[in-house]
This record gives structure tokens, sequence and C-alpha cells, in this order.
């Protein structure tokens, strides 16, 4: 099973950057698959310091898309759960 991730650009260059260091000094070429795979199972062996760096991030709550949920707009769609996407986009 695979599944579509989203990171912000500034990481995703960091990591590209990071991988083609590794390639060049240690020789050692991974793909963008491999190595974020192994940075998962790193995370879960480290558990404990890994919680440690969560918990250093400000609260979802002050998200502000997160508040926008508490105040969803309206949009004036009777179900918008099959229209929105005509709306925004067109249909």
């Amino acid at each position: 099973m695979w599944a579509t991730l989203k990171i912000e650009e500034e990481k995703k260059e960091k990591l590209d950057k990071f991988l083609a260091s590794l390639l060049l000094r240690e020789g050692i070429k991974v793909t963008l698959q491999e190595a974020l795979g192994l940075i998962i199972d790193y995370a879960l062996e480290n558990e404990e310091e890994i919680i440690k760096k969560l918990k250093g991030l400000p609260p979802l709550e002050e998200d502000p898309a997160w508040k926008l949920l508490e105040r969803p707009m309206n949009w004036g769609i009777k179900d918008a759960s099959r229209r929105i996407d005509e709306h925004l986009y067109g249909g």
C-alpha cells in the first residue's frame, strides 16, 4: 500500500540536500522513499526522544486552519459535501 505525503518545501529541500551529501561524502545512494522509511523506523525506535520534540511544538489549537474548523463558513450550499468542488472549481 502507498500513501501520498505532503511536507513543507523547505523540509523537502533539506532532505534532498542531505541525501545528495550522503551520496557525495559516503557513496551511499538511497531514494527519498527509503530515507523516509528509515526515518520513520528511527522515530518509532526512539519514541521518548520524538515525544520530547513533539511536546515542544505549538499546540494544534493555535494553528489558523484548526481555528477555522471551529467557526465554519456558511457557503450557502445545501449539500456542501457533494457540491463544494463544483462551486470552487466550476462544474
